[in-house]
């Protein structure tokens, strides 16, 4: 590489930034973070009405697995750099917005979808919308935050992710209770809809309404606004040169966001077949669980983050990812063999407690290991990677185990216990190969 192509890179962070961020700072954390609730509750809504989906449909297993996995993806994993190499150098509140409108809208014309082609195309829609929010809220939160606090700020915006799932499960469960009851809604112009379509409908409105409240965030200046940005080929290029410590990272990251999409996707249809629930009903026993368990376990990682760093661990979130992928394998293998319905549901909720606890260590990880002008690019090809094989195939393998390995849907306990342990020992396995080439590229990034 010529010394062109490096000289972009040695850009000092901002050196007016001071060391605590202030109250501003924190409030539009916490926006950024509803949008994050507000996207995973157009994201997870699907898994509440697999079961009424399923029967209307006439689909299996691997293809609700493809609903909830590949279909989100496939145009999120294209987009996502291109998106976050937009977020280095264009407004990224206004990025933000845009991404919200199209992605509600795309979650209600999931309800108006009548197959599964249809269907499947709109959720690419969702994923197309979605793919904007997290390369542009982290390079904000980068500008907003220091370093020392950028854990802790990392973990408010993944709560709203935790919370989302709880929204989609508790809100959405009880708008499909309205609706069944109701007999479905109809709507002028669009005729009636069945319950599990008008749930879509109704619950793609709040991102209407926090994309208008999103207009209050201003748009921090940018430290080397005068200075052309970076190309693509230059942050494939400093991925190039740490990749060992990126390729660790982002394969332990993958583990764990793998882990926490195909329990988010199947945990209220384990529950319906397992324990005989109705749908309402699973996703108010699961969504209160994730509201309570999910939050503290992102909190608490950001926390462990921010403490590993202040006390200069050589890579602050390997271990984080580490304590909560070992903390699975117990939890599962209780999870699945327990007909226990209170056993069961602390099981579930000491699982998505661990799990959660790696999303804002991998998050933040990434923008420690980068310099600021390379962190919305890097964190979209981040993103995309874990995105594409931890979303894209979490959710279709469970599916594809059960029809195929088992035979059966009431084998969805063995599948969940089958593959979520071998991806928490894989993912175990990259975050302990991590810490040394992490320690190397993180000091870089802060002289950079």
């Amino acid at each position: 590489m010529n010394a062109a192509a490096v000289a972009p890179l040695s850009v000092p962070l901002p050196a007016a930034r001071s060391a605590n961020a202030g109250v501003y700072a924190w409030y539009v954390a916490i926006l950024l973070s509803t949008a994050h609730l507000v996207s995973f509750i157009d994201r997870f809504l699907m898994s509440l009405v697999l079961e009424p989906l399923k029967a209307d449909l006439g689909v299996s297993d691997t293809q609700l697995g493809l609903l909830q996995g590949t279909g989100f993806v496939i145009l999120y994993t294209l987009v996502a750099v291109p998106l976050g190499r937009m977020a280095d150098s264009v407004n990224r509140r206004n990025l933000i917005i845009a991404g919200i409108l199209l992605w509600s809208i795309a979650t209600a014309l999931c309800g108006l979808a009548n197959s599964f082609g249809s269907l499947f195309m709109a959720r690419i829609g969702v994923g197309f919308g979605e793919a904007a929010l997290v390369p542009a809220a982290m390079s904000l939160l980068a500008a907003y935050f220091p370093r020392q606090q950028l854990g802790r700020a990392v973990s408010v915006f993944t709560t709203g992710a935790s919370l989302g799932k709880s929204a989609a499960l508790i809100g959405g469960g009880a708008v499909l209770a309205a609706l069944t009851l109701s007999g479905g809604i109809s709507i002028p112009g669009l005729g009636q809809l069945q319950p599990w379509q008008g749930t879509f409908v109704l619950m793609a409105i709040p991102g209407i309404v926090l994309a208008l409240i999103l207009l209050t965030v201003r748009e921090p200046a940018r430290v080397d606004s005068g200075i052309v940005k970076p190309s693509i080929a230059v942050a494939f290029a400093h991925i190039r040169r740490y990749r060992r410590a990126y390729l660790t990272h982002t394969a332990a990251g993958t583990a764990v966001v793998m882990i926490i999409q195909s329990l988010a996707a199947w945990s209220p249809t384990f529950y319906i077949r397992i324990f005989h629930m109705t749908p309402p009903q699973a996703g108010l026993l699961v969504g209160s669980v994730i509201l309570v368990a999910a939050p503290l376990g992102h909190l608490f990682g950001g926390f462990l983050t921010d403490l590993f760093q202040k006390r200069g661990a050589p890579a602050p979130a390997a271990p984080v990812m580490i304590a909560g992928l070992v903390c699975a394998i117990p939890a599962i293998l209780v999870l699945g063999t327990t007909r226990s319905l209170p056993l069961s549901l602390a099981a579930y909720g000491v699982l998505n407690f661990g799990v959660t606890m790696g999303a804002p260590a991998s998050l933040a990880g990434v923008q420690m290991l980068t310099p600021d002008r390379l962190r919305g690019v890097v964190s979209s090809m981040f993103l995309a990677t874990v995105t594409l094989i931890g979303i894209g195939m979490g959710p279709p393998l469970i599916g594809f185990v059960t029809d195929t390995v088992f035979g059966t849907p009431l084998a969805l306990d063995r599948s969940l216990m089958l593959v979520i342990p071998i991806v928490a020992v894989i993912g175990t396995v990259f975050a302990l190969a991590s810490r040394r080439p992490f320690q190397r590229a993180a000091a870089t990034a802060t002289s950079a």
